[in-house]
Formats: C-alpha cells, sequence, structure tokens
C-alpha cells in the first residue's frame, strides 16, 4: 500500500480528506491512502514499535505538517500476510489493530479480533436472539462482493457555504469525501433470516435495522449507532453486507476492522464501523446520529436551538438514499483551436443510489449543455467517472491584460465549466439545492474553473 496522503481537518477524532480531486479520480478503485477518514468516536488507531509490521516513514510531503503527528503516518502491512485459513487473525499483526482512547476506555480489538461477535435480536414475531462470531460468519454463510461507493454526508459543506454565503455548522469538507471500493462479507439478508426475520415483504414494512457500535464513546452519544429500513436489508439485490474486506484486504482498524456495515446506495453515516448489535426495531435507531444530525432541515431554520426547540429534528426525514450529484474535478485547455476558439476538457465523478445515466456539462452557465462520456462505471453502486471536451468561443470583451512577465503579457479570461448528472431511475441533479443548518447533502452544479490566453 502507499502512504495515506490527506489533509486533516481534525484530529481528535480524526477527519481527513484527500487534498486532490485530480489524483482521486485518476483511480476507479480508490486506493486506501486516498480514502477519506470521517470519525465520530474520540480514538485513533495505535501502532506498537515491536510488531511484525514495517513502519515506513512517508516522504515529505511538503504541505500538511500534521502528517507527522497522525497515525496515517504509518503504512500497514498487507492484511493478507497474516491470514490464517479460516480468518486467523495472528496475535502478533492484529496487536498492531489496537486502539487508544482520549476520553474513556475502549474495546481492545486486537485481543478480541479472532472471537469478535454480534449480537441479533429484535421486535419482530419470530425473531430470536443470536450472537455470532465473525469467524461463525465466514465459515457458515456465503461471502459477496460488491464495488459501491461511500459518501460522508457532507461531502461539498464547503462548496454550499462558498456558494451561499451562509455559514454551517460541521466539518467544511471540499468535495474529496468519496472512495469507491470493492467491498466483501456476508449478506445481512442471511444473517437476519437465520435470526427469525421474515422474507415476506408485507412483513417486514414499518421495521427499522439499528446498528451499535459500543466500540467507544462518541462526541454525541454514549455509542455510535444508526438504522436503515429492514426492507433495504432484506432486498436480494440491496447488496447489503457486513464487511470485513475492502480492496481485497483485511479491513483497516480506521475503517471498521474487523467488521463493518456496508450499505450500497445509501450514505457513509449508515455504514456503521466496528458493528457489535443488530436490532430490528419498529423504530428508527434513538441515537443521535440518527435523530439529531444527519437531516436536511429546511432553510428558515438558523440555529441549532431553533431546531430543537421547535422539533424539526422531528419534523424532518433521516437522510437515507444518496441523492443525484456530480463534481468537475479538473479543467484544462487543450491546443487552440483558434486564437479566440479554445477547446476545453472536463473531468469528475458522479453519483447516486442508481446507476447514473448521462452527465452534461457547460461552458456558459447553464445556456447550453454537452454530453459527457462515462469512462468508469461498475455494476449498480459504483461512482460514475467521466470526462468531456468542448469547445469554447472566447468573449473578447471580457479579456483583460496579464500580469507583467506572465504570459508575454498576453490577454486573459476566466471560463468556469458546471455540471449536472441524471440517474436510470430518473432522478436529476437538484442544481438549486439550498442551504441548510448542517450542510448536508448539497448537490448544486458541480463546477471548476481554468483560465485562458488569447492568441
Amino acid at each position: 500500500m502507499g502512504k495515506t496522503d490527506l489533509r486533516v481537518l481534525g484530529d481528535t477524532p480524526l477527519n481527513a480528506e484527500p487534498p486532490c480531486l485530480v489524483e482521486l479520480t485518476r483511480h476507479t478503485i480508490t486506493p486506501l491512502h486516498l480514502v477519506y477518514a470521517r470519525n465520530h468516536c474520540m480514538f485513533l488507531p495505535n501502532y506498537a514499535t515491536a510488531s511484525p509490521i514495517s513502519h515506513n516513514a512517508p516522504p515529505d510531503s511538503g504541505s500538511q505538517s500534521k502528517y507527522d503527528d497522525t497515525p496515517f503516518s504509518s503504512e500497514y502491512a498487507n492484511p493478507s500476510d497474516f491470514r490464517s485459513p479460516m480468518l486467523g487473525f495472528s496475535p502478533d499483526a492484529v496487536d498492531e489493530m489496537a486502539f487508544v482512547a482520549s476520553v474513556a476506555e475502549i474495546k481492545n480489538l486486537a485481543s478480541e479480533a479472532d472471537t469478535y461477535t454480534v449480537k441479533i435480536d429484535g421486535e419482530m414475531e419470530g425473531m430470536q436472539e443470536k450472537t455470532l462470531s465473525v469467524k461463525e460468519m465466514i465459515v457458515h454463510f456465503p461471502r459477496i462482493e460488491v464495488v459501491a461507493t461511500l459518501i460522508c454526508a457532507g461531502n461539498r459543506r464547503a462548496k454550499m457555504q462558498e456558494k451561499t454565503g451562509k455559514a454551517v455548522r460541521g466539518i467544511l469538507w471540499s468535495e474529496g469525501t468519496i472512495a469507491n471500493a470493492r467491498w466483501a462479507g456476508v449478506p445481512l439478508r442471511d444473517i437476519l433470516i437465520t435470526a427469525g426475520a421474515s422474507e415476506q415483504e408485507d412483513a417486514q414494512r414499518g421495521f427499522h435495522v439499528c446498528f451499535v457500535s459500543a466500540v467507544a464513546p462518541c462526541q454525541d452519544d454514549t455509542d455510535y449507532g444508526g438504522s436503515i429500513p429492514l426492507e433495504k436489508a432484506m432486498a436480494k439485490d440491496g447488496d447489503v453486507m457486513l464487511a470485513y474486506e475492502m480492496n481485497d484486504e483485511l479491513l483497516t482498524p480506521d475503517h471498521g476492522f474487523p467488521l463493518r456495515v456496508v450499505v450500497p446506495g445509501y450514505f457513509g453515516m449508515r455504514w456503521v464501523k466496528w458493528v457489535d448489535r443488530i436490532t430490528i426495531s419498529r423504530k428508527e435507531s434513538p441515537n443521535f446520529y440518527q435523530q439529531r444530525d444527519y437531516r436536511m432541515l429546511p432553510e428558515c431554520v438558523s440555529s441549532a436551538e431553533m431546531a430543537n426547540k421547535e422539533d424539526w429534528w422531528g419534523r424532518t426525514p433521516a437522510m437515507q438514499e444518496l441523492n443525484c450529484n456530480s463534481v468537475v474535478a479538473h479543467v484544462q485547455c487543450l491546443t487552440d483551436a483558434c486564437p479566440d476558439q479554445k477547446t476545453l476538457k472536463a473531468t469528475g465523478y458522479a453519483y447516486s443510489h442508481s446507476p447514473i445515466s448521462r452527465v452534461e456539462i457547460s461552458a456558459d452557465g447553464g445556456e447550453t449543455w454537452h454530453e459527457a462520456r462515462i469512462t468508469y462505471q461498475e455494476g449498480r453502486w459504483s461512482w460514475s467517472l467521466w470526462e468531456c471536451e468542448l469547445k469554447v468561443d472566447i468573449d473578447v470583451d471580457a479579456l483583460e491584460l496579464a500580469s507583467p512577465g506572465r504570459k508575454n503579457g498576453r490577454s486573459k479570461t476566466k471560463i468556469t465549466v458546471i455540471s449536472r448528472a441524471f440517474d436510470e431511475s430518473g432522478s436529476a441533479q437538484d442544481t438549486n439545492c439550498r442551504w441548510n443548518l448542517r450542510g448536508v447533502g448539497f448537490c448544486g452544479v458541480g463546477d471548476a474553473s481554468v483560465e485562458v490566453f488569447q492568441g
């Protein structure tokens, strides 16, 4: 694995994102060192000095002084190097996956990795409480693989603040809190059926599957939790799983080792890491992160006090499915067609809860649109990478003289390319997406600019 190259926005909890969209979108499957980190738990992975795993200091990035102070400064060894025929976490190697807390004691996953269990229970008629270890899941349940995109609900939050001119509450994520990965694990549907969940769709309606991770205390609750509709969890084509591998390797501690929930087509806050309890309930999860966060509050709700006093949290549905969205990662000027016309190339990504069917870009503020070519899309749940070339006429009246010594003093202008996406379900990107207090779910037009010079 390569070194981690993330821009750190917070140390405790650790929150970081890749700083360069160009580099991020060069990869169809996101390599581990470019997978963003989003945490509410108040701890970081701890790496011991004596171990069979090598720790190589990464080259100086020249930009992020925080790298030296974070766990991301170390490289992980290839987890396949210490797998046993069954699951067999090597005690020495797993010792590297211990966790330390800044505020309280937490589970020692290093010592429990080989016997880590998940409790399954529920209110549904016929349910029987069961406890399964990761080993039992791997031995007794089928292995499934799926390529799915993990996306933070706060992706593009900084863009929302920039475009609306109104402050938002939360980490000012740019547009890199997205990762397209190959996940492997056991079908959650099969686990729930073993515990007595009904396979009849009529019986599933109105129920929710609640996930809990009691590994560590969180910022706003005693543990982390969330829920999804039971119908999503039980859908044969929903691909919801309890994952133990990411990109053909064991999960790393910061991404949920030894077990995490994967919910393709849903926002990342429902992909609970370090899951240790699953409950079928008639109500959504009571956890703070389901009830008092990750909701697109109306624009009129201007403060947390107002949201609480007027119960806007209870009046606004919890975010679940991904909205249709696109981002322009890069725009470059190619060989000039003629002095007053330029050829631009734009690249970017798009995603939704359904496969992307079309991406369009515009260089004239949306008056005319050009269809982009989708260069990558894998299965139902991956992101879509796209590119497009278009010729742009230069507005001579908009030109200004370049600064002395730059481009030989030629006149220059800035061109902004915007994007919008559509998916196979008929959804379109809501390019007029409005401000909300938490800055979540922003899906205004993607945009990026380039300076071009005349002649």
